[in-house]
């Protein structure tokens, strides 16, 4: 069979060219059809038993389902410098979908801010989505504590400073707690140096502390079995009957500070595996088993796109700006 001319290989390039040029970005950069061909890594930046640590756990199996193609989703607790060890890791893992993680927002900004750590930028990971709707916290004592109301513990604070336990300054519980008791005229003493929410809860459970302040989900398991007294909440209106708010304190902006749970991918992922994982975390949120453990664990789930959950980050990074004098960064 005779060659063809160089004048007709000239076309077919051009020929391919050209119709490479009409295709759709998309279709250009369209993710691997093997993704994902092995398992997927899921960063929790604290100890397991807490708060992020039960979301991931619950959520990852059920993400996997929604998945293009069969792989596991393994948690790997990394609980070590306030979170900031997991996400660095994580900010320098290789940026092919394999490995994500789960933050804490503005957790994350303090530890940044006191630290002065370049480990990571923020700015730069790839976002997947976000891990329920901003979560107000709750303020709480020990089943057995003497402290029976809100107006107990201010009371105390009037004798002398109430003891808080917590993680470390840069926790974004601790950063609550903070704001919170400075906006709430109550003088107080933290304690800290615990792993995780579970140990700090556990503390205030045995009377190390006198009270804790923690996110709405995580205290509600203690609550209900009996362990936990809640006192107040810093939601504009509670869904505890005859439990003092944000309204009722007369401290509206009680119901600014939040705990977010953004889920992120290492820097440079590409946009397509990047898309995926978004869909499969969405998929899942929306699942009817994880609708039904959000309802019994006082969660609200919102998916949230990629550009959603950057603009959410944005306006975290703000509420730490605002906050900052209290913090007294």
């Amino acid at each position: 069979m005779t060659p063809p001319s160089e004048h007709v290989l000239t076309r077919r390039t051009a020929l391919t060219a050209a119709i490479g040029a009409l295709l759709p970005a998309s279709i250009s950069r369209a993710a691997p059809q093997t993704f994902p061909a092995k398992n997927i890594q899921f960063i929790i930046p604290y100890a397991a038993g807490g708060g992020f640590d039960a979301y991931v756990r619950f959520i990852s199996p059920v993400m996997e389902q929604y998945l293009p193609a069969r792989a596991s989703i393994v948690p790997v607790n990394i609980a070590a410098a306030s979170g900031s060890r997991g996400i660095s890791q994580l900010f320098r893992a290789k940026a092919d979908g394999y490995t994500i993680g789960i933050l804490d927002l503005p957790g994350m900004f303090i530890e940044q801010a006191l630290q002065g750590s370049t480990a990571y930028d923020l700015s730069k990971f790839s976002w997947i989505g976000c891990m329920g709707e901003g979560e107000h916290y709750l303020l709480a004592v020990g089943a057995n504590s003497p402290i029976r109301t809100f107006a107990d513990l201010k009371a105390l604070s009037a004798k002398r400073p109430v003891k808080f336990s917590s993680t470390g300054i840069e926790g974004t519980a601790t950063a609550a707690t903070i704001i919170g008791t400075e906006m709430l005229g109550i003088r107080r003493q933290l304690i800290t140096g615990y792993r995780g929410s579970s140990d700090y809860i556990v503390a205030a459970i045995r009377g190390d502390s006198d009270a804790v302040v923690s996110a709405t989900s995580t205290m509600m398991k203690f609550a209900r079995a009996g362990q936990l007294r809640i006192i107040a909440s810093f939601a504009t209106h509670s869904a505890i009957a005859g439990i003092p708010d944000a309204t009722t304190l007369g401290k509206p902006e009680l119901d600014q500070i939040t705990v977010e749970r953004p889920v992120a991918a290492p820097p440079g992922t590409p946009p397509a595996i990047q898309n995926i994982l978004s869909d499969a975390l969405g998929r899942a949120l929306k699942d009817a088993k994880v609708v039904a453990w959000a309802r019994d664990n006082d969660v609200v789930m919102n998916p949230k796109t990629p550009q959603q959950t950057a603009t959410l980050v944005a306006r975290e990074r703000a509420f730490f700006e605002r906050w900052k004098t209290y913090l007294k960064l």
